[in-house]
């Protein structure tokens, strides 16, 4: 009995560390099996489209995210050397100490060494802390203790949680990222806002107050921030800035990429429901599901539209088109129904007319089987379920190279 609880326990834990956890569903079709394109967007001309994206912008935190904190700059506390010859000689780890509106967070950056001009940088959320994501170095500063899941540490449970999503869930491939040319800066979103529902909204009442707001407009809001540090370090390409977000940190790095015109490139992995996927899609998951399972990371006037998604007054190919003409990758796995990529597909396609309106092709694979990484807006699949593996790293860097020439 002890032995069966004890495996129940491993498989179950895991599912805690991600939210929008994959289904074991059939593969999804490569064409698409819906209708083909998103509800057709509002203005005629470029003009038109850009005195509306502030008033567009403001719909999406109304409806669906909330209020996102004021704009303060981050104020760096402390900047030290960790390692000036990490993996291998490839990179150097700095690490930041940063004040971000009254909350502590720490930055770590890692600079290719054979760079010989600024380099482009990929910012990265990942789930379990900047420790975990270099493999548990001890001289990386570790989230604070309210903010951290058991899954994150050593332990046995870490064994299910990679099993389950992937070798790269909780630590990027850093030394192939250097190889390509890329600084890396991770930060950690729930040192500002733990993903708890009470946590997070005491933390965000002390970031907005009097104004409602979910976490996902918050750890959009890091991913600012973070731009602030790089923005003033010359050594860092101001004009060749990544974001990148699996899951619900996909989510934040799709919104930091369309209220934040400084990040150059998104890449939105498996963001499905409140992310790439249409609202009004009618599959993936629900706005009942994710909103009573996860209600701290929304607006309460999304959870409000739950019975009724069909009439929704503004949907996720509108914020999709507020990234024009900036390239944005969506990743997704064939077995993955649950963060609904043929609907992400849809509203890739809804953008189009945007793109389209700044002299870009935006998406022009004609299905989701076809990836070409030097199209605007590209979707690539592989096998599989919800996390993050190989495959999908051999993706998002052949993307930024084709978009930020480095190898």
């Amino acid at each position: 009995m002890r032995t069966g609880f004890l495996i129940a326990f491993l498989i179950a834990t895991p599912l805690l560390l991600v939210g929008c956890v994959s289904m074991a569903l059939p593969r999804v079709p490569a064409r698409l099996t819906a209708p083909a394109a998103a509800p057709a967007l509002d203005g005629t001309g470029l003009a038109s489209w850009e005195t509306g994206r502030d008033a567009l912008r403001q719909r999406f935190a109304d409806e669906i995210y909330g209020e996102a904190p004021a704009d303060d700059p981050a104020r760096i506390v402390a900047h030290e050397l960790i390692e000036a010859q990490a993996f291998g000689g490839l990179g150097r780890i700095e690490q930041y100490t940063l004040d971000m509106s009254g909350f502590e967070t720490h930055l770590v950056v890692i600079l290719p060494n054979a760079a010989t001009a600024p380099v482009p940088t990929i910012i990265l959320q990942m789930f379990c802390g900047n420790r975990t994501a270099l493999g548990g170095r001890e001289d990386i500063a570790p989230p604070p203790p309210e903010a951290h899941a058991p899954q994150c540490d050593g332990s046995i449970q870490n064994v299910p949680v990679r099993m389950i999503f992937g070798r790269y869930i909780m630590e990027p491939p850093v030394t192939d990222i250097l190889a390509h040319g890329h600084a890396i800066a991770l930060i950690y979103p729930g040192d500002i806002v733990p993903d708890d529902a009470d946590a997070a909204a005491a933390r965000l009442a002390a970031l907005v107050p009097d104004r409602p707001s979910g976490a996902i407009a918050a750890w959009a809001w890091v991913y600012s921030r973070v731009v602030d540090v790089l923005d003033g370090d010359a050594r860092f390409d101001a004009d060749r800035t990544a974001v990148w977000g699996h899951s619900r940190n996909g989510k934040a790095a799709l919104l930091a990429g369309a209220v934040d015109e400084r990040i150059d490139l998104v890449i939105a992995h498996q963001a499905g429901t409140g992310g790439t996927a249409l609202t009004r899609s009618g599959t993936g998951e629900s706005v009942e599901a994710i909103t009573s399972g996860y209600p701290h990371w929304f607006a309460p006037a999304f959870a409000g539209r739950a019975s009724h998604r069909a009439d929704m007054p503004i949907d996720q190919h509108q914020l999709i088109a507020l990234l024009a003409p900036r390239p944005l990758l969506i990743g997704g796995a064939w077995r993955d129904q649950w963060s609904d990529p043929q609907s992400s597909f849809r509203a890739a396609e809804g953008a189009n007319p945007v793109y389209h309106l700044y002299g870009s092709d935006g998406l022009t694979q004609p299905g989701l089987d076809e990836f070409d990484p030097a199209a605007d807006i590209a979707v690539a699949m592989r096998p599989g379920l919800h996390g993050v593996q190989p495959q999908d790293w051999e993706n998002f860097l052949a993307f930024l190279d084709a978009h930020f020439a480095t190898h």
